[in-house]
């Protein structure tokens, strides 16, 4: 089966045809149970499961403290087309290419949000900059007690973490048109987890035509808005990626259907589709029709008694492809049930 420039082989794995021109990587779900080999092209792995971690010897490798829902893989391998530097700078772990950057940083103590948020974003803005990959493409946060109140300032942690982040983005002169797509999700383990993909030129970030880009809220969600674009485009010389936001059931910048998981799902199927005929309209990516040909998208449940009825609303709208990872994790908002992210690659 054959989805944008990826072979998918029926085993949750992803091949490039060997006389294919490569892009600068590639994702490739796995089980953490099978024995990680050694590999100069691994540019990260990322682990979801029970607790929020970073494994001192390797950059590359972090743990989400988002459980899996399903039996199956649950963890992304991310390989390039090139062999990859790692190393650590000042206890940020990153690993590159000559065209790519992932890095991150983890936060033990997250119990300011705001802070956490302004210190990591701070360093990580710095950082990316200073190793001559100044566009940001994609940025995944994850952090406990995501609604939990946010001391005595009125606020929730969410709520928090979004005017400590705007501070940040706001000092370093990231302006709205350069807004990377991003992922904030709620976790049950302790810590403050970020980490981003970097190039050298800029994608091109894509607003949804159902939603109000999300740095336009209006304060009833927060002083501060969500400083991220609903999702980039960038074209490599081999092919375009979109790298598509963590995206719920909000038309303009309201919740829907409070209450009921399966019209939320729908919603943000439809949230999709919007979204890719956007792309597809607008910057020519005519190989991308609909959510099905996406290569990965993960799905993050509030409740895991919701996962039956998710899990259905997903096959019945789009299939059996994409790949798929469902994930234990809290939403920004108390009312939303579920948030959908994707690839295409």
């Amino acid at each position: 089966m054959m989805c944008g420039s990826l072979w998918y082989d029926g085993r949750s794995r992803f091949v490039y045809p060997a006389a294919m021109s490569q892009p600068p990587f590639q994702v490739q779900l796995a089980s953490s149970r099978e024995t990680a080999e050694a590999d100069d092209r691994l540019l990260a792995r990322i682990t979801f499961g029970p607790v929020t971690g970073s494994d001192a010897d390797d950059p590359r490798r972090i743990q989400v403290g988002l459980p899996a829902l399903l039996d199956g893989p649950d963890s992304e391998l991310w390989h390039t087309d090139a062999p990859v530097t790692r190393g650590w700078r000042d206890d940020i772990g990153f690993a590159h290419t000559d065209r790519l950057l992932f890095a991150r940083i983890h936060l033990p103590d997250s119990s300011d949000a705001a802070a956490a948020a302004r210190e990591a974003y701070a360093r990580l803005l710095d950082f990316h900059r200073s190793m001559g990959y100044p566009a940001l493409l994609r940025i995944w946060n994850y952090f406990d007690r995501l609604l939990a109140p946010a001391g005595d300032s009125g606020l929730d942690r969410y709520q928090a973490f979004c005017a400590g982040r705007h501070d940040a983005l706001e000092a370093a002169g990231l302006d709205a048109a350069a807004l990377p797509a991003a992922t904030a999700i709620g976790t049950d383990s302790p810590g403050f987890l970020v980490y981003l993909l970097a190039a050298r030129e800029a994608g091109d970030p894509i607003e949804n035509p159902r939603q109000v880009s999300a740095y336009r809220y209006p304060p009833d969600y927060g002083p501060r808005s969500p400083t991220f674009s609903r999702a980039t485009l960038k074209d490599w010389p081999s092919g375009a990626h979109l790298y598509i936001s963590g995206t719920a059931s909000i038309v303009g910048h309201a919740s829907r259907h409070e209450g009921d998981v399966r019209a939320q799902v729908d919603e943000i199927i439809d949230n999709l589709e919007a979204l890719i005929g956007n792309v597809s309209r607008g910057h020519g990516l005519d190989t991308l029709a609909g959510p099905g040909d996406l290569s990965l998208i993960k799905v993050y449940v509030k409740h895991a008694r919701d996962l039956e009825a998710v899990h259905e609303r997903i096959r019945a709208r789009i299939g059996t492809y994409p790949a798929m990872l469902f994930l234990h994790g809290d939403i920004c908002r108390r009312e939303l049930l579920v948030e959908i992210e994707g690839l295409y690659a």
